[in-house]
């Protein structure tokens, strides 16, 4: 009888050690896989966020915004012309003008790349 019980307790024992590695290693997993699906999916990588995203872009609203950006942009920039076509302006205007001019011109070939 003595053998029995010095079995069952090296089983009982040997049993927990298994059952806690392995519980362990489960948790680790999860973790892992959770932690990937997580970054892939914020990257857009998987999930619906690159069909969301392709249909925000090809949306009604998003491209008549874009159109309604560029025109404003376009009239900005017809307005710092006019100014810049002006005589009398000192070296320092001349100079903020024309950046602006150049910054508008760059927001509106974006826009228009966008479209």
């Amino acid at each position: 009888m003595s053998e029995y019980r010095d079995e069952a307790r090296k089983v009982e024992r040997e049993s927990r050690w298994t059952a806690l590695r392995f519980a362990g290693l489960f948790v680790l997993i999860v973790a892992i896989v959770g932690g990937v699906g997580f970054g892939a999916k914020s990257l857009g990588l998987i999930g619906g966020t690159i069909v969301e995203r392709k249909a925000f872009e090809h949306s009604y609203q998003r491209s008549e915004a874009m159109k309604a950006r560029i025109a404003t942009d376009k009239a900005a920039l017809a307005e710092i012309e006019y100014r810049l076509s002006r005589d009398g302006l000192d070296d320092a205007t001349r100079t903020n003008l024309e950046a602006q001019a150049r910054a508008m011109r760059i927001r509106i070939n974006a826009a228009e790349q966008m479209k």
